[in-house]
């Protein structure tokens, strides 16, 4: 991913230093140069800018955030997209300086009560103040609280906030379940859903971490961690840190209850709770009762899956002992008289009495066979192995069925990635669950696209579901002008679904322009064709004509196209070439004459000194042997 340092965006925000990077974005400081103040910015990363989806919830998210105003809250200023030079979606927040809660905790560990429940209660301030404008942070961790300089608290990076208007679902299109693992409600974990509840449920895990100095849950893997916040309690704080009143204990116990309408509805709720517990008692105690405020119900959590005990029939003896004894008369009535009448009337009472005994042992049987008492606790299988959910519905006297399988980027191969009904609704004992298994991540092999068109390349990618850009243009002498030359990632590489596959495109073999040299001189088209990229050959020849050093002719000849790197010949004239003078001594003057001519002497004379007899050539000039040019006068004397 690059880095803007140094980059003015948007013609307005100089930026500075880089504060932070995260899964989705980069924080900087910059100079906000219309209003000369300092400001943090937020940058979407690249790849995630080329998703038109993610793109639209990121601005959405801005707008969202700029509604809320609130001394607890970091303020959002602006949003925009930078073009005029690195492509970067980006968000404007107001910059505040000073650590933030997970730097606090890692310098002190725990606090005390007062100073964890004074925090808790500005972090749920800012939250609350987004509940009332029906917007969910979905990402409360203490990297996201900032203890300022000045003493304030703000909320930060509402990145993840969502209106609560616009739906529930978590999951990205990769598949993950938005959020930080270690403060994720059991809902998003399970159904990748979030309300207002979630954001209690994060806030009791930080009330947990700064009473105790750690996370309530930790594991080897983020599924192992995600696994105990749906099957396990929250530990209270007590257990770790001795300080801690009961009453706190049973805050924390109610904002992490597995069971999301067992916490207070929202931040606003969960913060009057807060104070009323303060109010009832100084926090110094260590013997506060549980708060139970209005609105909201007691705080004692009943346990999770157990279903409530209906209360059986009473036995015969009961019943009959539990009937209405008549009173003995306080003066001297007439008694009935006894009888027959009066067995029957105990007849038909004892009649009665086994009617009732009936009915009530029935309806019990119906109670606890087919009726209400019959229902057990879905357990939860999220995260488990096939195996390991079919041993778990069958301790719970349940069947599974497997109904489908879908990729997931989070849950291996063969694990269960959901349940219907979800754990810890009440089920028929003997019903089926329906699960949704793992098929691990979903992954598709770049093919091998070298040497195909665009046209071809988009096509097999398609098929794929993935995507294709052009990273650049090659000359290459091997691939056709448009056809491509490689592909990043590779052939062969595993990659997710709408994965872009960024593919470089050959421009055909690169062509370079030559003039014509030839009667220029030598040295300047060795030169100037060696300059252009020509792979130059030179020749030298003897030549009457042409002066030495000056091409006699070029192949091929300019001006013309060729390749870059192509053959060019170039012949050199090296002046007209030397001839060797013959030996002429003893010939006669008929034979001296062919061999001269025969040698290239076309320009001779013939001496005749003395005219008797044929003769014999007994001198020359130039001498035997000697090298001259051609067309030299060679002279004979005969004798």
């Amino acid at each position: 991913m690059s880095d803007l340092t140094g980059v003015l965006i948007d013609g307005r925000y100089e930026i500075h230093d880089l504060l932070a990077r995260g899964g989705m974005a980069t924080v900087y400081t910059a100079l906000d140069t219309r209003l000369d103040r300092i400001v943090a910015v937020k940058v979407m990363h690249s790849h995630l800018a080329q998703d038109e989806e993610f793109v639209s919830r990121f601005i959405r998210e801005a707008k969202a955030a700029a509604s809320l105003t609130h001394p607890n809250v970091i303020a959002v200023h602006d949003q925009g997209w930078h073009q005029g030079g690195p492509p970067a979606v980006f968000m404007v927040m107001e910059y505040v300086e000073g650590p933030t809660l997970r730097d606090i905790l890692r310098e002190r560990g725990k606090m005390s009560v007062d100073e964890a429940l004074d925090i808790l209660e500005e972090i749920l301030a800012g939250i609350g103040a987004a509940h009332r404008a029906g917007i969910v942070h979905r990402d409360i961790k203490p990297e996201n609280v900032i203890l300022a300089d000045d003493g304030r608290i703000k909320v930060a990076d509402f990145g993840l906030a969502r209106e609560l208007s616009s739906g529930s679902t978590l999951t990205a299109d990769a598949g993950l379940v938005i959020g930080t693992i270690s403060y994720l409600s059991p809902e998003q974990v399970e159904r990748g859903v979030a309300d207002a509840r979630s954001d209690v449920y994060a806030s009791g895990i930080i009330l947990f971490e700064l009473l105790t100095g750690k996370k309530p849950f930790e594991g080897e893997s983020a599924i192992q961690v995600a696994y105990k916040h749906v099957h396990d309690d929250v530990p209270l704080p007590s257990t770790l840190s001795g300080n801690v009143p009961p009453a706190v204990d049973a805050l924390v116990r109610r904002a992490t209850a597995r069971d999301a309408d067992l916490r207070p509805r929202d931040a606003n709720v969960f913060l009057r709770e807060v104070q009323a517990t303060r109010e009832a008692a100084p926090s110094n105690s260590s013997a506060n009762p549980p708060v139970n405020p209005p609105e909201t119900g007691p705080t004692q959590i009943p346990t999770r899956g157990i279903p409530a005990t209906p209360t059986p029939p009473q036995s015969v003896s009961e019943i009959a002992m539990s009937e209405p004894v008549a009173k003995k008369p306080t003066s001297a009535a007439p008694q009935a008289p006894r009888g027959k009448g009066a067995r029957k009337r105990r007849t038909r009472r004892n009649r009665s009495i086994a009617a009732l005994l009936a009915i009530a042992l029935g309806g019990w049987l119906w109670y606890v066979t087919v009726g209400p008492g019959a229902s057990v606790a879905a357990p939860s299988l999220l995260g488990l192995s096939i195996d390991e959910a079919t041993q778990e519905a069958s301790t719970a006297g349940l069947k599974i069925d497997i109904i489908s399988r879908a990729y997931d980027e989070q849950i291996p191969e063969d694990h269960v990635i959901s349940s219907s009904p979800a754990g810890g609704a009440q089920v028929d004992s003997g019903s089926t669950l329906s699960i949704v298994v793992s098929k691990g991540p979903e992954r598709f092999v770049v093919p091998t696209l070298a040497g195909l068109s665009l046209t071809e390349a988009t096509n097999a990618l398609s098929e794929l579901s993935l995507k294709i850009s052009t990273l650049a243009e090659e000359y290459d002498s091997a691939i056709p002008l448009g056809y491509i030359i490689s592909s990043t990632p590779a052939a062969g590489q595993k990659v997710k679904r709408a994965t872009t596959i960024k593919v470089v495109v050959s421009k055909g073999v690169e062509q370079m322009s030559i003039s014509s040299y030839v009667n220029k001189s030598g040295d300047q088209a060795l030169s100037e064709l060696t300059d252009a990229g020509a792979k130059v050959i030179s020749k030298n020849v003897y030549s009457n004509t042409i002066p030495a050093g000056m091409v006699v002719s070029q192949n091929p000849d300019g001006p013309t196209n060729i390749e870059k790197g192509a053959k060019v010949t170039i012949t050199i004239s090296q002046g007209p070439a030397l001839i060797k003078v013959p030996n002429l001594a003893k010939m006669t003057s008929a034979l001296a004459t062919k061999t001269l001519e025969d040698a290239g002497f076309n320009n001779y004379k013939i001496n005749i000194l003395k005219s008797k007899g044929p003769g014999k050539v007994v001198g020359q000039t130039p001498k035997a042997g000697s090298l001259v040019k051609p067309g030299t006068l060679i002279v004979v004397d005969i004798y």
